[in-house]
């Protein structure tokens, strides 16, 4: 089965299956996190023993820290992306599957 994938104007690519997971993310604990907004985080190790691994993370951060020009949506989603996240997801597809998210080259 074809991924229905999209591009974000920011650059990140990804699919409907990731968007959804965030939006139920973001409705199912946003009433615990007032204020606050999804960070989507993305880490690729250059050097020394763990060079080439990568990891993600999703975690709530204050709408006051957050800089406006790094806050995004995706689909209807509010979304915080730090740009070395952008830089590191550039070229690579965020997909949610078996209840995980995957990040795909």
């Amino acid at each position: 089965m074809a991924l229905e994938m999209k591009r974000h104007p920011c650059g990140i690519i990804y699919t409907k299956d990731f968007a959804l997971y965030l939006r139920q993310k973001e409705r199912a604990e946003s009433s615990r996190h007032p204020g606050e907004l999804l960070s989507l985080e993305y880490v690729r190790c250059a050097e020394g023993e763990q060079a080439g691994a990568s990891w993600w993370y999703l975690d709530w951060v204050s709408q006051m820290v957050a800089p406006m020009g790094q806050q995004y949506r995706i689909e209807n989603t509010p979304v915080f992306i730090h740009r070395q996240t952008k830089s590191g997801l550039k070229n690579r597809l965020l997909h949610f599957v078996d209840g995980q998210v995957v990040v795909k080259r």
